[in-house]
């Protein structure tokens, strides 16, 4: 009977310590698009590469549209930097720019979306994976394209748990080329008249390269997508956001920073800034700020401190 008793009491000291092991893992709570995949942390060299992209269904771009569409590529990245250099960081954004080798200049890329534009496609089925497995082909069909501008190399970067794609390969002849881990890869494609999207995919996965297409030339709007890339959430309310706690927090967010790029993108950019939760997102703040994070983060959740 005493052994009997002992065996129990050695289990359920067994237990209790398993117990406390799988509690103090659940205690902390990790973002899934915090410090993630390869744009983790916006600091220190981080580099814009910037490709154009033609097709039937959206505007030609003209030497025009290339030329303004630059300029607020440089509004945009300048003020990214102010906003570091006001929270005490350094980060140092270097534009580059996908060369067409046939063209031997920025003269953009070619590449037809399945069903005509972004929007089309992206929302052509009920399920959405569908529709953005259309678009991320697209994404690799115009990879594929750009990475011939780069010689041949050896390098073996793995990025993800899937065998490389066109867009995985791209950016590790990117890392390769400009010596920096953060490459912040943007499509544009010209629908600036249009109704059309500005979408940043794959920010919170861990077997896809993120990117981000940009139909939009104003500089907010690709500050914004920029940010989307490093980790930061939309917070204002879009036709997707049908839940009523979903509308109730991003209101909330709304009001609290009143000049959030996350929430007010179509304003203009001297008038934004960088609220504490994306300052959280995007890796400048180690530890988010109680306020911050209220609406957003379950009570009971204890966020990771950097």
């Amino acid at each position: 009977m005493l052994n009997s008793l002992s065996q129990k009491l050695k289990y359920l000291f067994i237990a209790t310590i398993l117990l406390g092991a799988l509690y103090s893992c659940k205690s902390y709570s990790h973002i899934s698009s915090t410090r993630n995949n390869v744009c983790k942390t916006l600091e220190k060299k981080t580099i814009l590469f910037a490709v154009f992209v033609d097709s039937d269904k959206t505007h030609p771009w003209l030497e025009y549209d290339i030329k303004s569409t630059m300029d607020s590529i440089q509004i945009a990245t300048t003020w990214l930097e102010k906003q570091a250099t006001l929270q005490g960081k350094s980060i140092s954004i270097q534009v580059q720019y996908g060369i067409n080798i046939a063209k031997d200049s920025v003269i953009p890329f070619r590449e037809e979306f399945k069903y005509g534009t972004l929007s089309q496609t992206l929302f052509k089925y009920t399920d959405l994976r569908k529709g953005l497995g259309m678009v991320d082909d697209w994404s690799n069909n115009v990879s594929k394209d750009v990475g011939k501008m780069f010689a041949l190399d050896t390098s073996e970067i793995v990025l993800t748990k899937n065998k490389p794609n066109s867009r995985e390969r791209l950016i590790a002849k990117l890392r390769n080329q400009y010596k920096t881990d953060n490459i912040a890869l943007i499509f544009f494609i010209n629908n600036y008249f249009e109704n059309e999207l500005s979408v940043t995919f794959h920010s919170s996965s861990s077997t896809e390269t993120e990117y981000a297409i940009v139909s939009d030339k104003q500089p907010a709007v690709i500050a914004h997508e920029f940010l989307h890339l490093f980790g930061a959430w939309d917070l204002y309310i879009s036709p997707f956001d049908r839940g009523i706690v979903t509308k109730m927090r991003k209101r909330r967010a709304m009001k609290r920073y009143p000049d959030e790029i996350m929430a007010f993108a179509y304003r203009d950019i001297d008038s934004l800034s960088i609220s504490p939760l994306t300052r959280y997102l995007i890796g400048w703040d180690n530890v988010m700020d109680e306020n911050a994070s209220k609406g957003f983060v379950k009570h009971r959740w204890k966020l990771l401190e950097y």
